[in-house]
């Protein structure tokens, strides 16, 4: 009678070896100053730069507050004015300006270097302008227009006189809007209280005032002019009108 063959016994596997366990390995000494070292070398070098970033913000600051005081100074001058002042001018066709002896002034200039008025046997066209004026901003591109083409006549002094500065009004301050219009005449800078404005009598802005080769008045006009009419103004004043 035949067997049938029992089942040998497998053999039993053998549980895998667990691994083996990873002990913390703590620094030495040398590797802990080793570190100490390298934070306190960032720390440093962070701390640098920190006092370099405050030191420029320093000197910006201060070097804005200088500009800003020189600014300030030249478009604020002393002004002194020599000789009689002018009665206000009324826009009538008597005026009682005409015929006296033009008020002498000294200040400086938008550069602030000394700028005068004076009696100085020159015929002189005095132009006032005040930055914020709407009629200044179109008078000064259209004049200077003008110039450009034809030239100031020659043996008279073309002068203006920036006045009635402010610096919380449009178009502050009056040098950079006079370089961007390219105004190649000189200005003479009024002082903050208009000392030289109210010498000359003036009423209204732009304000014209003409005198002849003696120091006398011969027009004033206030309001926008043509700049044609400026030009034959000029032109009289040459030949000695």
């Amino acid at each position: 009678m035949a067997r049938t063959a029992g089942k040998r016994n497998q053999p039993k596997a053998r549980p895998a070896a667990a691994p083996a366990p990873v002990r913390a390995t703590l620094p030495t000494a040398d590797e802990q100053e080793s570190t100490g070292l390298g934070k306190k070398i960032l720390l440093v070098g962070l701390g640098l730069v920190v006092v370099a970033a405050l030191v420029v913000l320093a000197i910006n600051l201060a070097t804005e507050e200088q500009q800003g005081t020189e600014a300030a100074a030249f478009l604020t001058p002393d002004v002194t004015v020599s000789g009689s002042i002018l009665p206000p001018y009324a826009g009538t066709a008597e005026d009682p300006g005409v015929g006296l002896a033009m008020p002498e002034v000294f200040s400086n200039d938008l550069s602030g270097l000394p700028a005068s008025i004076e009696r100085d046997g020159i015929p002189k066209m005095v132009l006032f302008l005040a930055h914020w004026c709407p009629a200044c901003q179109r008078e000064v591109p259209a004049v200077q227009a003008w110039i450009d083409d034809n030239g100031v006549p020659a043996g008279v002094d073309f002068v203006s006189v920036a006045t009635s500065i402010d610096e919380i009004r449009p178009n502050y301050p009056p040098d950079a809007w006079l370089r961007r219009e390219g105004w190649t005449q000189r200005v003479v800078v009024d002082s903050a209280t208009s000392s030289i404005a109210n010498a000359y009598g003036l009423n209204a802005f732009p304000y014209y005032v003409l005198v002849d080769g003696s120091g006398t008045v011969v027009r004033r006009i206030s309001g926008g002019v043509a700049a044609e009419a400026v030009g034959a103004m000029l032109e009289a004043l040459a030949a000695g009108g």
